[in-house]
């Protein structure tokens, strides 16, 4: 799809069309008088065009319902038309647009269709356009009087008539300082002065429609981007590749998130790990000191207590041995200091089961 304009109040020049993005015009071939001083197509605008890549497509209207006049007013018209177009730079093999600019009605169709026919004397009928609403051109059309369309969106609907060439479109835009229709080229050839035949096209219409369509949702209505999207930096919106791109960036953002906080939970785990051992030394200590032992506060000298009693023991166990105590050699002296049988007094029974009691004790621990 090609975009272009067509204007009559000025001459926005070939430059700032082409800065703005347009890339053909549809030129009036008429005066437009003091009140539209730019409608007319010069030479010299037709050269500054053409310098800045600006395809050309012709046009001609004097007033919104001339075609009414029916036969004789087409021949006359063709004719200042076609000189114009020469004047310019034009080629007599290239189809002229005939203005009906008004809602043109079935009984209007029949002088409409005579002044076509009274253009088609002058330029051939394969060279004979018309420019309207929807019925005009579609009865145009499929009674052989014209042969291509420039189907405007005024006195249409919704109504889009398929064999149409060029669709202009209700969107304006000033370019240049003057405002301007915007209009949509939608087949290669919509009668454009610089157009070459090919022997056979690149694509069929069908291929056309569908890279088209590609277009448009590559880079949004109009080629402005989408404004789902969002919009970039500069506040404009973004297209399908540009909101990729953004989405990408987001996402590679994320990763590195992501990342980071693999690491901290890497680092979490060392600590948790660490704790857990610690905390199996430290249950490993509690059951030792859970062991048997005294109670409280016996356990205070737990184990003082069995030392003593060991020493204890082992000092009873070798009394016997010392000549001269109680109980050597199994026997006990007489107050006359004869040897007698051993008789213990309760004093020495007392002493005696104190030492065993000790013993006993020690032997515990």
């Amino acid at each position: 799809m090609r975009f272009g304009l067509d204007y009559a109040a000025g001459r926005p020049g070939g430059a700032a069309i082409r800065a703005a993005g347009y890339d053909f015009v549809v030129r009036y071939l008429s005066d437009g008088g003091p009140s539209l001083p730019g409608k007319l197509l010069t030479p010299s605008e037709a050269n500054d065009l053409r310098a800045h890549g600006i395809s050309l497509v012709s046009n001609w209207e004097t007033t919104a319902a001339r075609m009414l006049d029916g036969y004789g007013a087409g021949i006359v018209d063709a004719r200042a038309a076609l000189a114009q177009v020469l004047r310019c730079g034009g080629r007599v093999d290239r189809p002229i647009y005939f203005s009906a600019d008004f809602d043109a009605t079935q009984q209007d169709q029949l002088r409409v269709n005579a002044y076509l026919d009274g253009a088609a004397t002058v330029l051939g009928r394969a060279n004979v356009g018309i420019y309207g609403g929807y019925w005009v051109v579609r009865r145009a059309l499929d009674a052989g009087y014209a042969t291509w369309a420039w189907q405007t969106d005024a006195w249409s609907g919704t109504n889009v008539e398929t064999r149409r060439a060029i669709h202009q479109t209700r969107r304006q835009v000033t370019v240049g300082g003057v405002r301007c229709d915007v209009n949509e080229a939608e087949t290669i050839d919509f009668g454009q002065w610089d157009f070459v035949e090919q022997e056979e096209p690149d694509v069929t219409p069908e291929q056309e429609a569908v890279l088209r369509d590609i277009q448009i949702q590559l880079r949004g209505p109009d080629l402005s981007g989408w404004p789902q999207l969002g919009a970039d930096a500069d506040g404009r919106n973004r297209t399908l590749v540009d909101g990729l791109a953004a989405a990408l960036t987001r996402i590679a953002a994320l990763e590195r998130e992501s990342v980071e906080l693999r690491t901290q939970v890497g680092e979490l785990r060392t600590e948790i790990s660490e704790l857990e051992a610690t905390t199996a030394e430290l249950t490993e200590q509690v059951e030792r000191w859970n062991g048997r032992h005294w109670p409280w506060p016996l356990s205070l000298i737990e184990g003082p207590a069995a030392l003593v009693g060991e020493q204890l023991a082992r000092l009873e166990a070798l009394l016997p041995d010392f000549p001269g105590l109680p109980g050597h050699d199994g026997e006990r002296r007489a107050p006359g200091g004869d040897a007698g049988p051993t008789a213990l007094t309760s004093k020495d029974r007392t002493h005696t089961g104190a030492i065993d009691e000790r013993a006993r004790l020690g032997e515990r621990e």
